[in-house]
């Protein structure tokens, strides 16, 4: 049984998306597979999309099972369910690991700087010229996923391929007219719902790059200002994890980041990294980033 899974500690939409849309296409091609995850999911997967009749797959481990990692290859944030001996095929759209898993999997290792991890999962649908096989509740998932990965196609990442497999998503369901809003609406209502737990949910613990804070939290909403206004949570919640750390809190009805920082010298050495003016605790960039954009930032510079 092949085991489509992602990351440890929470999934995005990406994630989510990419596993049950990439098992989904092994099935289609007769190869056994189930998407699976334990890991917590983020506010990027919506209670509308959790509604969808596809789903993660219930999962009982067995010695016969390989494991295909979607939206991951730095093997330290695995799923606690990974074998790592029987890893099978990396598909993943953050840099870095490329060398060693293209030395261990050959063709099986497929990790490109994009903007989306389904995007690459399309393509291979595309490959297979089963995209005809794509159903609508997987267009949705699919089509979530891009929007949320480039930001509704603002951030510097993305490709002009996300354009593509998105629009050729749109021709699959029937009411494709301002989903993006819909969606990032949907976002965001679950965000302000709780907040504390959204940037738990969304946090990197590790060292992600020499010049930023080992904890870096990342927050995508429609409008900043419910937000900032909760100064007190943000810092409470963040400073649980350790005394640095950034939030790149991103606008998306602005198409800015705010980056807020645990202490003025790291929000100092965020504004020598990306630029912008520093308001009060944050820095108010001029324009959208998100978090592995800026990771590549600091490790270029």
């Amino acid at each position: 049984m092949k085991i489509v899974t992602s990351g440890s500690r929470y999934i995005d939409i990406d994630a989510y998306a990419g596993c049950i849309s990439y098992s989904y296409l092994l099935n289609l091609k007769g190869i056994q597979s189930k998407a699976v995850s334990t890991a917590k999911l983020n506010e990027s997967i919506t209670k509308k999309l959790l509604e969808l009749d596809i789903k993660l797959n219930k999962y009982k481990p067995t010695e016969d099972d390989e494991f295909i990692i979607i939206d991951v290859s730095d093997k330290n944030f695995f799923d606690n369910i990974v074998k790592e001996n029987k890893i099978t095929e990396v598909i993943d759209h953050h840099t870095g690991f490329e060398d060693y898993w293209k030395q261990r999997l050959g063709n099986n290792s497929k990790i490109e700087f994009i903007g989306s991890v389904v995007t690459i999962i399309f393509e291979l649908y595309e490959k297979e010229n089963l995209q005809d096989k794509i159903t609508k509740d997987i267009a949705y998932l699919m089509m979530s996923a891009i929007l949320d990965n480039t930001l509704n196609f603002k951030a510097k990442v993305t490709n002009n391929r996300d354009i593509i497999a998105y629009q050729k998503l749109e021709k699959i369901i029937e009411d494709s007219e301002n989903y993006a809003s819909k969606y990032f609406l949907q976002c965001q209502e679950i965000i302000e719902r709780d907040l504390k737990k959204a940037l738990e949910n969304d946090t990197k613990i590790g060292i992600v790059s020499k010049k930023l804070p080992n904890v870096f939290s990342q927050l995508a909403v429609w409008n900043k200002n419910n937000i900032l206004d909760k100064k007190k949570l943000i810092f409470d919640t963040l400073n649980n994890f350790g005394n640095n750390w950034i939030l790149n809190l991103i606008c998306l009805e602005e198409g800015k980041s705010y980056i807020i920082a645990s202490n003025d010298l790291v929000l100092q050495d965020i504004k020598n990294l990306l630029n912008g003016n520093i308001n009060q605790y944050y820095l108010e960039c001029e324009d959208v980033w998100l978090r592995k954009e800026i990771i590549k930032q600091s490790e270029t510079n």
